[in-house]
């Protein structure tokens, strides 16, 4: 039953990854910063691929990517509020460096969405107004982020019983287990 369940979730994340109104296309990224200290975010899954390694996409200024430089483990949290599924993702992250594989990725984003990685000012300055953001000509911050996941825990709330199974990753092979909920 586990790898029914293990096949479902992969099967959810892959489709979030197309499907704009889908309840894991945002999910909340958890890193820490030098001091230890936990920050989160909600992010957009862009992409999964076959080894169920995540993308998502952000300005290379941001704090997140300073926190990623300083500590690769990341959190993520997913939720179906209409299924009540929640996944629960230990992770280690790095910030995909290959210019040719930032370049193929940013022709594939709509130009609407381009200038989120052009402004002048970086994610998190201080601003008079939110008017004042300048955005620069030719010139961009973007980058992706690879999110390895090493451990995905599954909960579903349902009765009579709760399902909860904590899936662990040995050789690109996912094992699961069930726990108490």
């Amino acid at each position: 039953m586990t790898d029914l369940i293990f096949h479902s979730l992969h099967n959810d994340l892959k489709t979030a990854t197309k499907q704009n109104g889908h309840p894991f296309r945002y999910f909340t990224l958890a890193t820490n910063d030098s001091q230890n200290i936990p920050h989160l975010r909600t992010v957009v899954l862009r992409d999964l691929d076959a080894d169920l390694n995540f993308y998502v996409y952000t300005d290379k200024r941001s704090e997140k990517i300073n926190h990623i430089k300083t500590n690769k483990k990341v959190s993520l949290l997913f939720l179906d509020q209409n299924r009540l599924i929640q996944l629960s993702v230990v992770a280690s992250a790095q910030m995909i460096t290959d210019p040719v594989t930032i370049n193929k990725i940013w022709k594939q984003i709509p130009d609407r969405s381009k200038q989120d990685y052009t402004t002048q000012q970086a994610p998190g300055d201080a601003l008079t107004n939110p008017d004042d953001v300048d955005y620069l000509e030719g010139k961009h911050f973007f980058t992706a982020l690879k999110i390895t996941p090493i451990q995905i825990e599954y909960l579903r709330l349902k009765r009579p019983n709760h399902i909860r199974i904590q899936f662990q990753s040995s050789n690109k092979n996912w094992k699961g287990t069930f726990i108490t909920p």
